[in-house]
């Protein structure tokens, strides 16, 4: 059985076949491996002595500490009908705001946590204040009553709606441990915590995914960091006056999130969240796509999905 971070060369350099965490790792392109390799190859002359055949058989690829981006350790086993490559990414080679950022993610989870804990007490006691304050008004007063029900019910509503923010974060910052998820309400949570964000870029953010439209079979928490960093990177690369469409659907045995935005946004700073994102679906029994065209980018990331 052959390690994950792989890929095979026949003695022509065409690429035979290549596994998801080999290409995340080289932060290669969709389409042709082959083309993609070759391509990462011209601005690498470590990658590019491998290939042909040169030099020592291990050699190391620089990340970019800018773009958040691991290096990776790459061995060359050449045998009589080509090569093998492995790719190998250790925590020693993740550069310091790599780690940063994960420890940064593990924190705010919990501390998420704490604050959804600390204003949902609060919002409880006021809801029931609200009601006793609601019931002694309409016992006193007829006219009292009447006078102070539209506040009374803009009041129930606010605190409604700040109950339902808090709700939706934490579940998207930090979700039950748990071997299957609605994914249809995650996408939507999150997307909708992203909602202010669109409004003050200016574009429209809208999100065709809801509660029960689709489970899948993979780690809630997991893939909750996958959709905060895509529907960001997606956020940011979208340009004033754009539209960007969140949706979820299940497709016979797949469960399908996808994001769909203007040309160039998957480009930019953030590109680097693609490869991470696809190296973490892979690892879950998953695949992320992406498609860049004059019309539209699409970046889909498809899950098992939990069959009934």
């Amino acid at each position: 059985m052959i390690s994950e971070g792989s890929a095979f060369l026949d003695r022509s350099g065409r690429v035979l076949a290549m596994d998801a965490s080999f290409r995340a790792q080289l932060r290669l392109g969709a389409g042709d491996p082959s083309v993609a390799l070759h391509e990462r190859a011209r601005t690498e002359p470590a990658l590019s002595s491998l290939l042909a055949g040169e030099g020592p058989d291990a050699a190391r690829l620089a990340g970019s500490e800018e773009r958040g981006e691991s290096g990776c350790e790459l061995t060359r086993v050449p045998g009589s009908g080509g090569l093998l490559l492995h790719a190998r990414r250790s925590a020693a080679a993740l550069p310091a705001p790599a780690i940063e950022y994960a420890m940064q993610a593990l924190a705010l989870a919990r501390l998420a946590a704490s604050v959804s804990h600390e204003v949902k007490n609060p919002l409880n006691a006021m809801a029931l204040q609200v009601a006793l304050l609601g019931d002694k008004i309409g016992s006193s007063s007829e006219a009292l009553a009447t006078a102070c029900a539209n506040n009374l019910a803009s009041l129930k509503t606010q605190i409604g709606r700040v109950n339902e923010v808090v709700r939706r974060f934490l579940d998207v910052a930090d979700p039950a441990p748990a071997s299957s998820f609605d994914a249809g309400a995650l996408l939507a949570d999150a997307a909708v915590l992203f909602v202010h964000e669109a409004r003050r870029r200016r574009f429209t953010l809208s999100c065709d995914a809801s509660g029960g439209s689709v489970r899948a079979h993979a780690d809630p928490a997991r893939t909750a960091r996958l959709i905060v960093g895509l529907l960001w990177r997606a956020v940011a690369g979208t340009p004033e006056g754009g539209s960007l469409v969140a949706s979820a659907h299940a497709t016979g045995e797949e469960a399908v999130l996808a994001l769909e935005g203007a040309p160039g946004t998957l480009a930019g700073p953030l590109a680097w969240i693609g490869g991470v994102a696809a190296a973490s679906a892979g690892e879950m029994g998953g695949r992320l796509v992406e498609m860049s065209s004059e019309v539209a980018d699409r970046v889909v990331l498809v899950l098992p999905r939990e069959l009934s």
